[in-house]
C-alpha cells in the first residue's frame, strides 16, 4: 500500500493506494498515528485509489476513528469504489464514518 499525504490547512488528507488489509494495516497505522500524535486531528482519507479492504483494515479505520475523535478531532472517508463501498455498506460503517464524493467535499465538513 502506498500513503501519500498531503495538508489542507488543519486537515490531513491521506491518499491510500492499493489494499487495507493484513499486509499493509501497519504501515497505515504507523503513518496515521504518527500524524495524530503529531496534532493532526482531523484527518480525510482519500480511497480514490483503494482497491480492498478486509476486517484488520476495517479494524484500523475504527480504531484511527476513536483516537481522533478522542482528541476533539474526526476522521472522513472520501471517494470509495463501488466494491470498497460494499463493504463499508455491508459491515455498517456507513453509518459511522462520514463518506463524501471526495476528498475536497470530506475537508469542507471540518
Amino acid at each position: 500500500m502506498l500513503i501519500n499525504v498531503k495538508q489542507q490547512g488543519d486537515v490531513a488528507i491521506l491518499k491510500l493506494q492499493g489494499n487495507l488489509d493484513a499486509d499493509s494495516v501497519a504501515h497505515f497505522k504507523k503513518t496515521a498515528y504518527e500524524l495524530a500524535d503529531g496534532g493532526k486531528n482531523c484527518m480525510v482519507l482519500d480511497c480514490s485509489a483503494l482497491d480492498f479492504v478486509d476486517s484488520m483494515g476495517l479494524g484500523a479505520l475504527i480504531s484511527l476513528l476513536r483516537r481522533l475523535r478522542t482528541g476533539k478531532g474526526d476522521l472522513k472517508i472520501a471517494a470509495l469504489s463501488n466494491d470498497v463501498r460494499s463493504v463499508f455498506e455491508i459491515t455498517r460503517l456507513h453509518r459511522l464514518f462520514e463518506i463524501t464524493p471526495d476528498w475536497e467535499s470530506a475537508c469542507g465538513k471540518f
